[in-house]
């Protein structure tokens, strides 16, 4: 590598290319659909699981089963309040 390479990457307009970065992916995302949505999600796991093939452990599972649980929880009471 050049050091005028390194420069150019260094001093590139990171926060234009964030925005342009959430930009195109809340276009796509608008254009997804469920069945997309859970492909999408599908294949991400499985490439965690490629580079990690002991991902999840069993308390990581458990650990995110309670997460889902709580929050299950939270937006039932959140919809009981709306209700009355």
């Amino acid at each position: 590598m050049r050091k005028e390479d390194i420069l150019a990457f260094v001093n590139r307009d990171w926060a234009a290319i964030e925005r342009a970065k959430r930009l195109h992916w809340s276009q796509l995302r608008s254009q997804m659909t469920a069945e997309d949505a859970l492909r999408v999600g599908d294949e991400l796991r499985n490439h965690a699981h490629e580079l990690h093939p002991d991902w999840p452990t069993e308390q990581q599972r458990r650990d995110d089963l309670a997460t889902h649980v709580r929050v299950s929880e939270s937006l039932r009471r959140v919809n009981l309040r709306r209700r009355r």
